[in-house]
């Protein structure tokens, strides 16, 4: 642990060595947390946050989830200081994340794709053409081959 100015400084063993329900911080996007305040209140459960803490860098999982803008705008509350050394995944994603004291900006991430496309005439007409089929080969096979 090393300090800049105002800012602490951590390592990656640094903030898995805080991960009991007594002590728990997590990293997210080079930030680190000190949720141990929050390990109850977390809509999650308090596991998913530990079991983040333990893996040492929490932010696939905080961005998998999807959080709200008033759960990102908490995050402040309980921002301790930065990874040292800390490169982002990507240079791409560099440009989206929020400045040096704030947290990650999701407006600019890459969004799921959105619901399927509504229903096409397609969609309906197939299912009952395969239907009359079967039963045009039921018919058959019942009553005219016999003859």
């Amino acid at each position: 642990m090393a300090e800049e100015g105002s800012k602490k400084l951590f390592s990656h063993s640094d903030v898995s060595g805080h991960a009991s329900r007594k002590d728990c911080w997590i990293a997210i996007h080079g930030k680190v947390y000190d949720v141990t305040k929050f390990l109850e209140d977390h809509p999650g459960g308090e596991d998913v946050l530990l079991h983040a803490s333990a893996s040492g860098d929490a932010t696939e999982a905080f961005e998998d989830v999807g959080h709200s803008t008033s759960a990102i705008s908490m995050m402040n509350s309980y921002l301790i200081g930065s990874i040292k050394d800390y490169v982002p995944p990507s240079a791409s994603k560099t440009a989206t994340i929020g400045g040096n004291d704030a947290p990650p900006n999701f407006r600019g991430m890459p969004r799921k794709k959105g619901p399927p496309a509504p229903n096409t005439f397609l969609d309906f007409l197939l299912p009952l053409f395969v239907l009359g089929l079967a039963f045009a080969a039921w018919y058959y096979l019942t009553f005219i081959a016999k003859s």
